[in-house]
């Protein structure tokens, strides 16, 4: 069972991502951070490698690339098993977090 402090830190995490719902209600990529009791770090985590990968995108697009699969097993490979590739993809959309790499992994 997790400790008090480590409680402590995922309701406060959570209680930013809240916050920041009130203001942003298109914040669905936090608010699924919250449904599906993301701890900071594994948020941290997914956001990083969407960083990384949606990099990489804009990297193989602009050399003509047009086969975007070995991207999407990545992609897919990264994501937190607590959501699925699909939730991801649609709440990183509608945030407007990584647009063109998610509508491309959407059609992938």
């Amino acid at each position: 069972m997790k400790n008090i402090n480590e409680e402590m830190e995922i309701l406060r995490f959570h209680q930013r991502l809240l916050l920041n719902l009130i203001r942003n209600p298109e914040a669905k990529l936090d608010y699924l951070f919250v449904e599906k009791n993301f701890t900071k770090k594994e948020a941290e985590e997914l956001l990083e490698a969407c960083d990384i990968l949606s990099k990489r995108y804009e990297i193989e697009k602009a050399e003509g690339y047009m086969n975007f699969r070995p991207l999407f097993n990545q992609f897919e490979r990264k994501v937190n098993p607590k959501i699925t590739t699909k939730e991801c993809i649609d709440a990183c959309i509608s945030q407007g977090l990584y647009v063109s790499f998610m509508k491309e992994m959407d059609r992938v």
